[in-house]
């Protein structure tokens, strides 16, 4: 498998497609084809797409719609229709794809007049990228600008991308231009993000299950806490986390915590025992987690894995270098607290 290829990738329509605060995204469709065709076939739009041939074909916007299903079909490209959340009005189209498998993903789009000066881009782009980074674990991705083209240049640095390079682009309409690339790394987004404080941070919304679990911060006399091993044949295998699980229906979640104690541990511990501690939220690709975690110091019985899980009591400096679920990950600073 490739080095770039995607942990996972939408299976269904809905899947794909998501809010952001003033924006909608879903997939390109039948619907959209007489929007697309009015709007690639001018000039001013179609300049800067280096694929779209001028004059644009009468059935261009058609023949465009049967690649990218073809393209999200063999899990190589997703082309979302980007709307007005309020209004619905389509004003452009943006997309991750990928050509060869070997090379990183690209970010590409355009947008209609209407929506020019508006933030659009950016907003759009932003989420894309949060889309390929956090659900599609994409480990790169690509993008190229044709030169003088300075506003789309400006939209993609002002989500990450820097350290340009200069490339030629070998354009439907108007032959080898001379253009700019550029590549992210998901390392170097997740600081693109996260040290800019909470000014510019992602809100994307998705129509996914919520799914409550619960766990266990099991703390010892010697100030080290219980984690326990992702089995093999499991979704994330062999990372260490606290244990829990799920909630079942109608069930408090202390109710819920003291049975799976008892099933994936062998203790018993008493409501009195459980403190609240603090809770994950973390989106998933597939459902969004939300995930009480209680602290406890006294039950009955040893800790045992019932399940066939490893168990380790670890101390402060070896919990911070576990690898450990996403969702686990926020939690470390107050656990660490109570060690």
């Amino acid at each position: 498998m490739s080095s770039f290829a995607p942990k996972w990738f939408p299976d269904t329509a809905q899947r794909a497609a998501f809010n952001t605060p003033q924006l909608s995204l879903e997939l390109y469709d039948e619907a959209h084809v007489d929007f697309v065709q009015e709007h690639v076939s001018q000039w001013d739009v179609a300049q800067g797409l280096s694929a779209v041939p001028h004059p644009y074909p009468a059935d261009g916007a058609a023949v465009f719609l049967s690649r990218a299903r073809k393209g999200f079909e063999d899990k190589l490209d997703l082309v979302w229709v980007v709307k007005d959340r309020q209004s619905g009005e389509p004003l452009g189209l943006i997309s991750l794809m990928n050509s060869d498998r070997d090379e990183a993903w690209e970010i590409g789009y355009w947008f209609a007049p209407q929506a020019w000066g508006r933030g659009v881009a950016t907003e759009a782009a932003f989420h894309v990228l949060t889309f390929g980074f956090w659900f599609m674990e994409l480990p790169q991705i690509f993008t190229g600008v044709i030169q003088g083209n300075a506003a789309s240049k400006r939209v993609l640095e002002k989500i990450g991308f820097d350290a340009w390079f200069d490339k030629t682009i070998d354009t439907a309409h108007s032959g080898p231009k001379p253009a700019l690339g550029a590549r992210l790394n998901r390392e170097d987004w997740d600081s693109f993000v996260f040290g800019g404080g909470c000014t510019f941070q992602p809100q994307l919304e998705r129509q996914v299950p919520v799914v409550w679990v619960v766990a266990a911060a099991l703390f010892n006399d010697r100030d080290e806490v219980l984690v326990a091993q992702r089995p093999k044949g499991k979704s994330l295998e062999g990372l260490w986390e606290f244990p829990g699980g799920k909630m079942e229906p109608l069930e408090s979640p202390e109710a819920a915590l003291i049975r799976e104690l008892k099933e994936e541990l062998g203790i018993d511990v008493g409501f009195g025992c459980l403190a609240p501690l603090t809770f994950a939220s973390h989106p998933y690709p597939k459902f969004h987690l939300m995930m009480p975690l209680y602290a406890a110091r006294k039950w009955q019985g040893e800790p045992t894995g019932k399940e066939g899980q490893a168990l380790k009591w670890v101390s402060k400096q070896e919990l911070a270098a576990l690898d450990m679920p996403p969702a686990d990950e926020p939690l470390l600073p107050l656990v660490m607290d109570w060690m």
